[in-house]
């Protein structure tokens, strides 16, 4: 009688190891579950996200807009603004010089084609560091046949105004800064181009204007 509550434990645990044993791919299974669980519940630390507003929030580089050659009436011009941000503050841009444009990152290039007499209107908004810092960028400009001392030729004049205006949120609230408020008359936009250099807080950037006419025109 004493060797029955041995014989049934014996019993039992070859009946465990049976049931295993048919059972092993269930085990393999759950195991296989948790591992795939952890794997996608992984995530790496804030600090090594990605930010998809750092730079404006372009996905990759933005490519370079070029003016259209299909121009063809000589009275029509295109104007196009190009906005470069820098990553450090003291590269020395060249207000004549685009040898440093490579280490800029394209921000905003927006290419508007206008009438000669006709004024053309630019308004955008670039967004920084996860929306906390926004750049608005307004400009009108006007292009208008000019005659210039010393050319037979009329020249292209381009009457401006510029305005970049920042915006920024924190604890108390939104602060709004001027950066650029400029306007006048240009004579040498489209032979040479015209920059702005200005800087916001920690970012450097600049601006510039290029004017394009068509071969020919008169």
């Amino acid at each position: 009688m004493t060797d029955a509550p041995a014989t049934t434990a014996a019993t039992r645990s070859a009946r465990a190891w049976g049931w295993l044993g048919e059972h092993a791919y269930l085990v393999l299974a759950a195991a296989a579950a948790l591992v795939l669980s952890r794997t996608v519940e992984f995530s790496p630390p804030p600090l090594v996200r990605a930010d998809p507003m750092a730079h404006g929030g372009a996905l990759g580089g933005l490519p370079v807009q070029e003016f259209s050659d299909e121009l063809r009436s000589p009275q029509v011009v295109q104007l196009k603004v190009t906005l470069r941000r820098y990553d450090d503050r003291d590269l020395a841009i060249g207000l004549d010089s685009h040898a440093l444009d490579d280490q800029g990152e394209l921000l905003s290039q927006p290419v508007v084609t206008t009438p000669l007499g006709t004024g053309a209107a630019i308004e955008q908004t670039v967004r920084l560091e996860r929306g906390a810092l926004e750049l608005d960028l307004r400009i009108f400009a006007t292009p208008r046949l000019a005659s210039a001392h010393g050319q037979a030729e009329p020249i292209t004049r381009l009457e401006h105004e510029i305005s970049i205006h920042s915006r920024r949120e924190g604890w108390t609230g939104s602060k709004r800064r001027v950066h650029i408020d400029t306007g006048g008359s240009l004579d040498d936009v489209e032979a040479h181009g015209h920059r702005l250099v200005f800087s916001v807080d920690e970012h450097l950037f600049s601006l510039d204007l290029e004017l394009h006419r068509p071969l020919g025109a008169v």
